[in-house]
């Protein structure tokens, strides 16, 4: 076990991520980092963290490479949390020099996103809930306000009916990832269904508790607030009675029911607006990126699918239809060299000159 000032050095950068409302889940992935870290640190003799050195780090990070039930992902978030962990102290002048700085990270993969929806894929998911019940009709408004709003699960579960206005098409996230605040517009079939909703069905399951402010409810008495998990389920399950490949989580609509994206909704909301002509840098404010360059990697699935589309439909030619054999050669091009043509003589003048 680490010493009592790293007890307490922890116990304070958790709280710090608090203030700023950093998301709990942030806050407990650096929890974590941060106690792996000091484990290592007490095992090498060290106790104060201003004793720390840039080998320390280091040797840190390639021990994590090391361990195989740590993934590059993984690395990654651990070494992003020490890093913030050393800004925080060099912030608050409990170190004079960051261990930290010039610090190399392992580089991800590049990978664009996966399970994005067709729009035939979207129109089949979001017939499977019967509109006839209560119940269908809080999922179809559900559903369509991912497809339309393109918001996290965890932003979607934390929704009041202060936050969404379907008369004015807009819904407000309060404390979305990183702390920030934002307002994203909704479209006339998302606003429709969660008039609906507001109308015939939640104002029904608040009868006896009008003091209840969480938008999304639970379709059983006493009609507590929906929890993300239960998002989670059921977007899932919807996409698998719609017959769907893909597996399909309320992001679809980040990383599992285990192994299950659930950003498919996100994913698919980013792609089709971006294929649809929508200027990146409004995809980047309704998303809430902070980065440009994180919004940007849905325009290469827009260039993606069109590609695939040009090899189905595009014109071709004769040796796009006909390829030639193994062992046809193939004769370069000729290359025709510029010259410059012979100046034609000019004709003598048959009259004299004047």
């Amino acid at each position: 076990m680490y010493s009592e000032s790293l007890q307490k050095l922890l116990a304070e950068f958790v709280e710090a991520h608090r203030v700023r409302h950093m998301a709990n889940a942030t806050i407990d992935g650096r929890r974590r980092a941060m106690e792996v870290f000091f484990q290592r640190l007490a095992e090498t003799g060290v106790e104060d963290i201003r004793a720390v050195t840039r080998q320390h780090v280091r040797d840190h990070q390639a021990w994590l490479m090391s361990q195989e039930k740590y993934c590059i992902h993984t690395v990654h978030l651990h070494m992003i949390g020490i890093r913030r962990l050393f800004e925080h102290l060099e912030n608050t002048d409990a170190i004079l020099l960051n261990p930290c700085v010039g610090l190399r990270l392992p580089k991800l993969p590049d990978r664009l996103p996966r399970n994005v929806l067709t729009l035939s894929e979207v129109k089949a998911v979001l017939k499977q809930p019967d509109t006839q019940t209560a119940r269908g009709i809080r999922d179809r408004a559900l559903l369509e306000m991912f497809y339309s709003t393109g918001l996290r699960v965890g932003e979607m579960a934390a929704l009041t009916v202060h936050d969404v206005d379907p008369r004015n098409g807009l819904v407000r996230v309060n404390k979305g990832k990183g702390g920030k605040d934002r307002v994203v517009p909704m479209g006339g079939t998302a606003c429709q269904y969660a008039l609906e909703y507001l109308k015939e069905v939640r104002s029904k399951w608040t009868a006896d508790n009008r003091e209840e402010r969480a938008f999304w409810l639970a379709s059983v008495r006493p009609h507590r607030p929906i929890a993300r998990q239960l998002i989670m389920v059921m977007v899932k399950n919807y996409g698998q009675a719609a017959g769907l490949a893909k597996r399909i989580t309320s992001h679809t609509w980040r990383h599992t029911w285990r192994h299950t994206w659930r950003h498919t909704w996100r994913h698919t909301c980013a792609t089709h607006m971006i294929a649809n002509g929508s200027d990146v840098h409004y995809v980047q404010r309704l998303l809430g990126h902070r980065q440009l360059e994180t919004t940007q990697i849905y325009t290469r699935v827009a260039a993606a699918d069109l590609k695939a589309a040009y090899r189905t439909a595009g014109p071709k030619t004769e040796t796009d239809t006909a390829p030639l054999p193994v062992n046809a050669r193939v004769r370069p091009p000729y290359v025709y060299k510029n010259k410059m043509p012979a100046p034609v003589p000019a004709k003598a003048s048959q009259g004299k000159e004047p």
